[in-house]
């Protein structure tokens, strides 16, 4: 196919044809990755301020808002390295546009949801298209941008674009909870994903593909273990953790995980190849992922909940709170972060763990009443860490694998961050349930702030003090 590099092709006399060099990409082609990334951000981000509405719309449980949130992330995160390795074997901008289209119509069975089972079903669809779309946006990316300075600029606004994602959000979520009602923030992935496919088709080049097979029991594997896993958590905080429900979960979690350490180290191509983590970049990069994720979603979860349930503020309010977190995660994100072309990522790594850190203690005295001030500069503060990061993981994790595995490792961190997120949300809604006022919250803030200094210490395994990213040309 013209403008296919030919990453595994032999030639006749038995060795390969030289890799064709992909056509120049213009703006308009980074734009359409991004505003898929962007779309699939955005939903998580603007239903955190819809859950009430949806509760008392459709009259469910807190377990069931978590099961409506977790069954999103447990497939989307199981899904997440699959998709990683049909990207590299289908070629990630076919993969990018068919997640798109799937994106798109689960959308509008969220919103056409009659009831709470409905919805959570219509969720776990829409997460495993979602596990197609977001290690094929940054295939698509290493694929386009083979300058490693180019790339890790626009890696760099690939990251800076969850900034964005998590500005419009919440406010977009109130906005269009209080005036339309919550199905509408579904409703508006449909013409956001239509136009992001479109210009997919026309702007993005066909990407290298590579043979690869799949690892369908290894797949089935990893689903069991991470939805098992978080399932024994929301149950636990839901049903006692001397249920025998509970205990079910849990034994299954052990068994998968052992079964899936078995399975993937006598397949011939497994979901996750185990020898890969034994490179202290990639292994390092991956929990550096989770605990960010678990950081910053599962602060904005809590936050979003004690605005709207202990201080009276209705979803459009909830979602105006959040102004200077999302802002200073975005201005962090697009103008700080730049300096990852010339600083290389640890700086920026260690700097927004620290600073993030800083953040979630000074949330820390927020009781019922509301602590405007505190809120306002222990969130900014929160933000600002989380935006020097955001960009920096792609660059940690992509960079300690060869170019022809970008979707594993890329599908890799995300399933990472994605589980670090759902573990957030099912301990942080157990702890917010099961104790009602201040103590809860603090809990929840102490440990985001434990997560990030623990993230400060594992850079420096992850990243040598002389690791750096080439500076050259813009992409």
């Amino acid at each position: 196919m013209p403008g296919r590099s030919p990453s595994r092709q032999v030639t006749a006399a038995g060795s390969e044809p030289p890799v064709a060099v992909p056509r120049p990409t213009g703006p308009l082609a980074l734009f359409a990755v991004c505003l898929g990334f962007f779309m699939v951000l955005m939903d998580s981000s603007a239903l955190n301020v819809a859950l009430p509405a949806i509760r008392k719309d459709l009259a469910g449980s807190l377990a069931g808002l978590e099961w409506l949130l977790n069954g999103y992330t447990i497939t989307l995160a199981a899904f997440l390295l699959s998709g990683g390795a049909v990207s590299d074997r289908w070629g990630a901008r076919r993969v990018f546009g068919v997640s798109l289209l799937g994106f798109v119509v689960t959308s509008a069975a969220c919103a056409a949801s009659p009831d709470l089972g409905s919805l959570v079903t219509a969720r776990v669809l829409q997460g495993i298209t979602a596990g197609g779309l977001l290690p094929a946006s940054l295939a698509v990316i290493a694929g386009m941008y083979p300058d490693p300075a180019r790339r890790a600029r626009a890696l760099t606004v690939w990251g800076g674009v969850s900034s964005l994602a998590l500005v419009f959000g919440p406010v977009l979520g109130g906005v269009l909870t209080t005036a339309v009602g919550w199905r509408s923030v579904f409703l508006i992935n449909v013409p956001i994903g239509l136009l992001a496919w479109w210009l997919t088709r026309l702007q993005v080049p066909p990407s290298a593909t590579r043979e690869a097979s799949l690892d369908p029991a290894g797949q089935a594997l990893a689903v069991l273990v991470v939805g098992c896993g978080i399932g024994a958590l929301i149950e636990g905080g839901a049903r006692g953790w001397t249920d025998t429900v509970t205990w079910v979960l849990l034994a299954v979690t052990l068994v998968a995980g052992a079964a899936f350490v078995a399975v993937e180290r006598r397949v011939t191509a497994p979901v996750l190849p185990l020898d890969l983590l034994a490179r202290p970049r990639f292994a390092c990069g991956l929990v550096i992922g989770a605990l960010f994720q678990f950081g910053a979603y599962g602060a904005q979860f809590a936050l979003s909940l004690r605005l709207q349930n202990t201080w009276g503020l209705d979803a459009l309010g909830a979602g105006l709170s959040f102004l200077p977190f999302a802002g200073m995660w975005a201005f962090a994100s697009f103008f700080l972060a730049r300096a990852v072309t010339r600083t290389g990522p640890r700086p920026l790594l260690i700097g927004g763990a620290l600073a993030a850190a800083a953040g979630a203690c000074a949330l820390l005295p927020l009781g019922g009443h509301p602590g405007w001030w505190i809120f306002f500069c222990g969130s900014a503060l929160l933000g600002l860490g989380a935006g020097l990061m955001g960009p920096s993981l792609p660059a940690v994790v992509l960079g300690a694998l060869p170019a022809d595995r970008s979707g594993l490792a890329s599908g890799a961190l995300n399933a990472l961050r994605q589980i670090g997120g759902a573990v957030s949300i099912a301990l942080f809604g157990v702890l917010l349930d099961g104790s009602p006022g201040p103590a809860g919250l603090r809990i929840c803030l102490a440990l985001v702030a434990l997560g990030f200094l623990v993230v400060v210490l594992a850079v420096p395994a992850a990243l040598p003090s002389r690791a750096r990213t080439p500076q050259t040309a813009r992409p």
